[in-house]
C-alpha cells in the first residue's frame, strides 16, 4: 500500500523517512523539522543523570565482584580442595567466628567421622574430644558439633580455636585420615 517503491521499500512522502520492507511500518528517521526537533529535544536525557546511572551501574558490577571474593574464602585451601573426601570445613580455615559458632566437617560421599577434638589454642593442644556430641546432617554428610549449655563446650574459647577431625573410608575403614585448622573467635 506504498505510493512509490524503489527496490522493494516503501518512501514515506514529504519528510524522508523510510517504511520498512514489505510494510506499513515505519522506521526511525533523524528529525526532518524544527518542530520534530523541538520534540525529540524535550526526551533527551540530562547528562548529570547519565552519570549518576552510569555510577550506579559500576556500583553494582563493583558487588558482585566484591561478592564473588567474599563468597571464595576459604575455596583456595589447597588441603581441602587437594582432598576428594573432604567438601569443606566448618568454619573455613582462618575465619572469624562468634562463639557459639557450629564447627565440624563436610565430607564426601563414603566417608565418616571418626573423631572429632576443638582446642581452645592455636596449636590443638588440650584437646577436648565432642565426637559423642556431633550431629550428623543426613544428606549432607556434615559432621557438626555446635557449643550450647549442657555440652562438652559451652561457647568457643576467645582467640584462636583448633579444631581436628580424623575421617574414614566407609567401604576401608583402615584408610583413616586427619586434618586440622585454626579459626578465630571474637
Amino acid at each position: 500500500a506504498c505510493s512509490s517503491q524503489r527496490h522493494g521499500n516503501c518512501l514515506l512522502a514529504g519528510n524522508g523517512g523510510s517504511w520498512a520492507r514489505g510494510t506499513d511500518v515505519p522506521t526511525a528517521t533523524p528529525p526532518s523539522s524544527e518542530y520534530d526537533r523541538e520534540i525529540w529535544h524535550d526526551h533527551r536525557v540530562p547528562r548529570r543523570q547519565k552519570v549518576i546511572f552510569a555510577g550506579f551501574i559500576l556500583a553494582g558490577l563493583a558487588m558482585f565482584v566484591g561478592a564473588g571474593l567474599v563468597g571464595n574464602s576459604g575455596r583456595d585451601d589447597q588441603s581441602v580442595a587437594s582432598n576428594p573426601a573432604i567438601d569443606a570445613l566448618i568454619p573455613n580455615r582462618g575465619d572469624e567466628v562468634l562463639q557459639q559458632q557450629s564447627v565440624g566437617i563436610d565430607l564426601a560421599a563414603g566417608w565418616q567421622l571418626v573423631r572429632l577434638t576443638i582446642s581452645p589454642d592455636g596449636n590443638c593442644g588440650f584437646p577436648v574430644d565432642v565426637t559423642a556430641e556431633t550431629r550428623y546432617v543426613e544428606g549432607l554428610q556434615q559432621y557438626v558439633f555446635t557449643p550450647d549449655e549442657g555440652q562438652l563446650i559451652q561457647a568457643l574459647s576467645a582467640d584462636e580455636n583448633c579444631a581436628m577431625a580424623t575421617f574414614a573410608e566407609i567401604a576401608n575403614p583402615t584408610n583413616s585420615e586427619t586434618i586440622d585448622w585454626v579459626f578465630t573467635v571474637s
